[in-house]
């Protein structure tokens, strides 16, 4: 059996990663039985594919969204499975459907409704997860270590993705972490107007069995689906709950973007699959499995909103942009060649020479105008893709030998499924200038929750150990 999956993993894995690298088309038509059969990772992998895709490049986006909401569920018998892993809690339910409503990719979701009334939704582990991740994520790995070595252009770092990846599934199926994250974010929206947070059930959860208020919504999907046939997303709502999609797609962005500057733990899976929409312009947020919280380095990522800002303006450095980023996503190096910099000042000066930081901000131009050409650059410049640029530029291999702030690089890639979701809508790009400069304003009036917990300063002699083990990179 594992080394039939071993052979259909290889095949599908060798047709999503060739069409992405490539920027081919992407097919998944004849796969889907594919899919179905191999489940929970592969489909959380294609999901990642597929949100960051250039819908207008792809003439069959609308069937690729599928990949949101089409997975076979494993073929169990639910109470008697439950009772088989010693759930204890099954005379709390007045209704329990046997049938799943859904299925996600690492669980499947029932509806029920308990003794007291409650209108609830049951989320299990799948068993095929259960049975086979260890052993798909290391076919993964094997692939991955593959690619790497094929790919003569290094287009992507293969072997970095993969370890975000293994880290973000077994983050995924830890149901006692989602069930205290999802405690967390209703106690703090559970007031608020326009953001809808379900209600956990810890007594009822467990590792692999979670409880929730049941949430009925207008799923993303469906706007995005619409939206990808020719339609309008914007009509389509108002339609079918009287809200604005674009005031709701701003406050998704919002809530995002002030949570992170703020130091309040956020839902760093933002995917349609996540979100419903409600009458009277609310968001109903849904699935934390996949969560992440700056707790230092908050001052660094407002002034990358700042710089933003600028962008928004047609007013930003490049450079600058650059620079930023790098003291936001490698805090450590940026600091180590700020204070070398420093020291090594006066023979900058006395030879008319760039400082080291120039010189990575002028590498990197130069490299990204050889690899990817002036019009490329100035096209992801245009279609506001400035940290897609960044990534490209320097991720080839990883030539500039970054190590970057894990928790910074959650809230980015969180950022960018947001974006990529934005862009299914907003064209004009109206809606993210505002949220920039929203939370900017608001971060700048909330300093004290902004402030670092911890102020990143090193010695002289730790900046030159730090460089030194960057050159050895």
């Amino acid at each position: 059996m594992k080394r039939v999956r071993s052979v259909k993993v290889a095949k599908l894995m060798a047709k999503v990663i060739r069409s992405v690298v490539k920027g081919e088309q992407l097919q998944i038509k004849g796969n889907l039985k594919e899919l179905d059969d191999l489940g929970g990772v592969y489909i959380k992998f294609l999901q990642i594919v597929v949100l960051n895709l250039d819908s207008s490049k792809q003439a069959n986006f609308v069937e690729l969204l599928s990949v949101y909401d089409r997975s076979m569920p494993d073929p169990i018998d639910l109470k008697n499975y439950l009772r088989s892993i010693k759930y204890s809690q099954l005379d709390s339910f007045a209704v329990l459907e046997e049938t799943p409503f859904a299925t996600g990719s690492f669980g499947q979701l029932y509806k029920g409704q308990l003794k007291t009334g409650e209108k609830v939704v049951m989320k299990i582990l799948r068993p095929s997860v259960i049975k086979y991740l260890r052993y798909d994520l290391r076919l993964l790995r094997v692939l991955c270590s593959g690619y790497s070595m094929l790919d003569s252009d290094e287009m992507m770092d293969f072997m970095q993705i993969y370890r975000e990846f293994r880290r973000t599934c077994f983050e995924e199926i830890d149901y006692r972490r989602e069930c205290e994250l999802g405690q967390v974010y209703y106690d703090t929206y559970k007031d608020h107007p326009e953001v809808v947070i379900p209600k956990t059930y810890p007594m009822l959860s467990n590792n692999i069995v979670l409880v929730q208020e049941f949430i009925d919504g207008l799923p993303m999907t469906k706007v995005l689906a619409v939206q990808a046939q020719g339609g309008s997303g914007q009509a389509y709502v108002q339609e079918q709950i009287g809200s604005d999609l674009f005031h709701q797609l701003y406050r998704i962005g919002f809530e995002l973007l002030s949570g992170a500057v703020t130091g309040r733990t956020i839902q760093a899976d933002p995917h349609p699959g996540n979100l419903f929409l409600l009458p009277n312009n609310r968001v109903a947020i849904i699935d934390f499995g996949m969560s992440t919280r700056l707790s230092k380095h908050r001052g660094a990522f407002l002034k990358l909103l700042q710089q933003y800002r600028l962008y928004y303006k047609d007013d930003l450095s490049i450079e600058a942009f650059a620079t930023t980023a790098l003291a936001f996503l490698a805090p450590k190096l940026y600091e180590a060649l700020r204070q070398a910099d420093t020291i090594f000042k006066p023979a900058w000066d006395a030879h008319d020479q760039s400082s080291l930081m120039q010189k990575v901000q002028q590498k990197a131009t130069r490299l990204g105008v050889e690899e990817l050409g002036e019009d490329a650059m100035e096209e992801f410049v245009e279609r506001k893709m400035l940290f897609k640029l960044l990534m490209r530029v320097i991720n080839k291999g990883n030539r500039f030998g970054f190590s970057f702030d894990l928790s910074s690089m959650s809230l980015m890639k969180a950022i960018q499924s947001y974006l990529s979701l934005l862009s299914q809508f907003d064209k004009e790009t109206s809606i993210i200038p505002r949220v920039v400069n929203d939370v900017v304003a608001y971060a700048e009036s909330h300093m004290d929750q902004v402030a670092d917990d911890k102020i990143f300063t090193l010695t002289p002699q730790e900046a030159l150990e730090v460089l030194s083990a960057w050159f050895d990179k």
